[in-house]
């Protein structure tokens, strides 16, 4: 285990001295996405979440693969995941602090602290399956960590690139992480954001807190949204 970095009633979070020009930025919007989701989820009060970040990806990968006893489920992609209700990352430790890929990575854990609250408090709770499409849009809207391209002046041109790169519309009930949810031919990633978006926006947050709950609903809309999203914004 790494060397703890930060300790409070919320979290503990293990790292290498490395990324502390990381993490020593990170704790106060990761504070603020607590305090959201328990808004979010109607709660009080969640449980204290162990952080572990890791400046090698093999240390990182041989760490997630020693905790599900196997070594061929981590797409290759991967560099953050919520096993045993732990927030786990590989981190690079020669960003620049200006740049996109830093300013995301300071949500990494705003983004995993979500999957980990919604299924513990949500679908898990309630008996649901997880909805990939729905669990991972809402987990980069909320989390704030692509709130530069959401915002009014940058929207128009990354909506407008997302189309560009999007060669094939998927049905969004039908990714998985793994082969088909980053292909060649779509992001699965940017059309959650911005299907969960679209949704936020036009239901507002009461009714969108509603929809949560509700996975039949969710598949219907997962039929149909990327295109009437589209469709909206266009």
């Amino acid at each position: 285990m790494e060397k703890i970095q930060f300790d409070n009633d919320d979290f503990i979070l293990y790292a290498p001295d490395s990324l502390k020009y990381v993490t020593d930025n990170m704790i106060e919007y990761l504070q603020e996405s607590f305090d959201f989701y328990k808004g979010l989820f109607e709660i009080e009060y969640f449980r204290k979440i162990q952080i572990n970040f890791f400046d090698d990806i093999n240390k990182f990968r041989e760490f997630i693969y020693d905790l599900r006893g196997e070594n061929q489920s981590l797409p290759s992609y991967a560099k953050g995941t919520f096993d045993r209700g732990m927030i786990n990352a590989f981190i690079t430790t020669d960003m620049d602090v200006e740049s996109y890929q830093y300013h995301k990575t300071l949500y990494m854990a705003s983004h995993e602290l979500f999957h980990i609250m919604y299924k513990e408090l949500i679908w898990e709770k309630e008996g649901n399956k997880r909805i990939v499409w729905f669990d991972e849009g809402m987990a980069q809207f909320f989390s704030n960590e692509n709130a530069c391209n959401l915002n009014d002046e940058n929207f128009e041109r990354w909506l407008n690139n997302v189309v560009e790169k999007t060669k094939k519309i998927p049905n969004l009930n039908d990714l998985k992480h793994g082969e088909n949810f980053e292909t060649d031919d779509y992001s699965g990633y940017s059309l959650s954001l911005l299907s969960v978006k679209y949704l936020y926006d036009l239901l507002g947050f009461d009714e969108f807190k509603k929809l949560i709950y509700d996975n039949n609903k969710i598949m219907d809309y997962g039929n149909i949204v990327i295109e009437a999203a589209i469709e909206y914004y266009k």
